[in-house]
């Protein structure tokens, strides 16, 4: 894929898959592949560009791992809906694969000079968490849509990892934070 080359992408590190019902997906995923447990995000987004608009979305998101893995279930509950815009038709399905990163801007940029768009850029804060993201408009050209993360944990740089997901996970369903 010529025009990845020199971005010199990172290491996989998410899958994102568009669901309708969270709770139904969840089960499934746990019962054929074992995943699990999942931590279960609901709010609107912070700040969110989408194709060069303002909106906000509100949503679900359910993040579960497979070895260093993250499968990102994502269901939409109002607003803008990008995800089943950029479906094709289709009203559940794998709909990015995720990469995280240091430098979103520089990434971004690198980008821009490659000629790649930017569909959707958003922000979002939970549990003392901000995850920037940014979409790209790869569908065509790489035949899967690709996104940039970059997290922060109480304002520092960090990365989502799984043991730390995991163990909100189990808190989340102990005590049923939101």
């Amino acid at each position: 894929m010529p025009l990845l080359e020199h971005l010199h992408m990172p290491r996989l590190s998410q899958i994102g898959i568009y669901v309708k019902d969270m709770e139904a997906s969840i089960r499934q995923y746990e019962e054929v592949f074992g995943i699990g447990p999942w931590l279960i995000l609901e709010g609107e987004t912070d700040y969110c560009l989408d194709r060069g608009k303002e909106v906000t979305v509100r949503g679900r998101i359910g993040m579960g791992y497979t070895g260093k893995i993250q499968l990102e279930l994502i269901q939409i509950l109002g607003g803008s809906n990008f995800y089943l815009d950029t479906l094709g038709g289709r009203e559940e399905g794998l709909h990015h694969l995720g990469f995280e990163v240091d430098n979103l801007e520089e990434r971004l940029q690198a980008c821009r000079e490659a000629g790649i768009n930017i569909l959707q850029r958003g922000t979002l804060k939970q549990l003392g968490m901000t995850i920037d993201y940014a979409y790209l408009d790869t569908l065509d050209s790489v035949g899967v849509m690709l996104e940039f993360i970059q997290s922060r944990f109480l304002g520092l740089k960090a990365r989502q990892w799984p043991g730390m997901l995991k163990l909100l996970a189990r808190i989340q369903k102990r005590f049923g934070f939101p």
